[in-house]
């Protein structure tokens, strides 16, 4: 097993989050940085720092 560099969340990335992985879109941190504003096909939401992974391109394709 690999181990991949950290995860540094920027405007525009492709994240997985939910139970249900989600994809989405990184819109903007909230001003406190402990969350995220996730743009999806449902609508937006805010994701804590802590539920956001990286969405491989494969997976963003879907």
């Amino acid at each position: 097993m690999t181990r991949r560099p950290p995860f540094e969340p920027r405007p525009g990335s492709k994240v997985r989050f939910g139970p249900d992985g989600s994809v989405g879109e990184l819109i903007r941190s909230s001003p406190n940085g402990e969350e995220w504003l996730v743009k999806n096909r449902l609508g937006r939401f805010w994701v804590s720092t802590m539920r956001l992974n990286p969405a491989d391109e494969e997976a963003a394709a879907h």
